[in-house]
């Protein structure tokens, strides 16, 4: 089971702990799902950022990526949330995966990834997210999430 992360960051000043008791009862959102698409510059739309969750792997690029954002002075008000989920999958030799490669500006999310990012078409549920400094490895249920099956 792949694990990936996706790193939270509190752009509104609501607080960490409500975006992470948000995302334990919704899980992870789309800028579309939350209500945030129209506030979102035109090319990003373009480049359809609204419609995507964006997550990086656990390859050295994608962690550099995921601790650069972390690390960055502009973004002390941030988490990172793990997820472990049986349907995000990645380009193979015959089936097309739910995974995009995140490259850039490049383009829309597309192919495989060649700096750890990814794009995640859709939302995903809250039982395939843990939430640091919310969830531990004592948490009921770590054994499940951890194999991919949810909380």
């Amino acid at each position: 089971m792949e694990e990936y992360t996706h790193v939270v960051i509190d752009k509104k000043g609501v607080g960490l702990d409500q975006l992470k008791q948000k995302i334990a009862s919704q899980g992870l959102l789309t800028a579309e799902a939350s209500g945030y698409a129209a506030e979102m510059a035109e090319g990003s739309r373009r480049l359809e950022h609204h419609l995507n969750v964006f997550l990086w792997d656990r390859s050295i690029k994608g962690e550099k990526g995921r601790l650069g954002i972390v690390l960055n002075q502009k973004a002390p008000d941030c988490f990172t949330v793990r997820v472990r989920c049986p349907y995000l999958t990645r380009d193979g030799y015959l089936f097309s995966g739910t995974l995009k490669g995140d490259n850039g500006h490049a383009g829309k999310p597309t192919g495989l990834s060649i700096n750890g990012a990814w794009a995640y078409k859709g939302n995903i549920p809250a039982r395939f997210c843990f939430i640091e400094g919310l969830h531990s490895s004592k948490s009921l249920n770590y054994a499940s999430w951890f194999r991919g099956d949810g909380w």
